[in-house]
């Protein structure tokens, strides 16, 4: 069966089918001061999903994670974050600043009903925070997330399917795969256009329940980091032949989305080398070169990544 990887409300309260969320399993754990915008979401008072801090104002995470109330309907876009609570600049879970969450925006073209295309979301907060920032790969910066690149992982969630949730952040690094290994894996569950996958082909290392919208980072040139996807779906977790899917942040469709709802999110667009002017005889000149987890029954909650 197919799980995001986010912690859905008490099942008592459920007006749709459940489904499961994801942690990092086959990881380690974070250290104090690494990943300060790695952000630790409730929904309800109870953990439900990571996010990841992308201006003072703004963490991104999964639509899923932010279309939901107590009573499983739909938050509207621009509404208060009602049962929303975010806690950032904590290896440790629920510790940090909170700001509060204002209001939610989901991308309009996800829906918790019709699959897991489109899905992100945008917390805006109720007051900035002074850390650390991640950007979303800008346009330009595709080549940092393709299949074969060791993106990194890191959330909040279990360490193991119907696990109970780490007492710090956990971190690990899989292989992004290519767009047709994962269709393979998931048929046409699986939407090129807004969705990416990674992970080893025999498994042992992925998200799990709790790391829903929990980043996918990737290295830049520059040494820093960018946010090439936030943690969506899967079969399991760290299942042999089941990659994780993440939402394809960095390519133009959700990129695009997440500029427009949150300026400054995004990092500037790579500059593309200029054609080398032809060489003109008798001349020395050169054209320059632009270079949620579920607390079992306990809490009667399910898990979605």
């Amino acid at each position: 069966m197919t799980r995001p990887r986010a912690l859905l409300l008490a099942l008592a309260l459920c007006l749709i089918p459940a489904q499961s969320a994801r942690a990092v399993v086959g990881g380690h754990a974070v250290p104090s001061g690494k990943y300060p915008y790695v952000a630790y979401i409730t929904i309800d008072s109870a953990f439900a999903c990571t996010g990841t801090l992308v201006t003072p104002t703004i963490v991104v995470t999964a639509g899923h994670c932010s279309s939901i109330t107590p009573g499983m309907a739909s938050i509207p876009v621009g509404q208060p974050g009602q049962a929303i609570d975010v806690s950032v600049g904590s290896n440790k879970p629920g510790a940090g600043q909170h700001p509060g969450v204002d209001h939610a925006i989901v991308n309009s073209n996800y829906n918790i009903l019709n699959g897991d295309s489109y899905d992100v979301s945008l917390l805006a907060l109720a007051s900035p925070v002074n850390l650390p920032t991640v950007k979303v790969a800008g346009r330009g910066e595709e080549s940092l997330w393709k299949p074969g690149t060791m993106a990194t992982i890191a959330g909040f969630g279990v360490t193991k399917e119907g696990g109970d949730p780490p007492a710090v952040m956990q971190e690990a690094q899989v292989p992004i795969t290519t767009d047709a290994y994962a269709a393979g894996a998931y048929g046409t569950s699986f939407d090129p256009t807004t969705m990416l996958a990674a992970g080893f082909p025999k498994g042992g290392v992925d998200t799990c329940q709790g790391d829903s919208g929990g980043p996918l980072l990737v290295p830049a040139p520059t040494g820093a980091l960018r946010l090439a996807g936030d943690t969506s779906w899967g079969d399991g977790c760290a299942r042999p032949g089941k990659p994780g899917v993440y939402g394809r942040l960095g390519d133009s469709t959700l990129r695009e989305w997440i500029r427009a709802n949150a300026p400054g999110a995004v990092a500037p667009d790579a500059s593309a080398p200029a054609p080398a002017a032809k060489r003109k005889k008798a001349t020395t000149s050169r054209a320059a070169r632009s270079r949620r987890v579920s607390r079992r029954a306990q809490r009667a909650r399910a898990a979605s990544r």
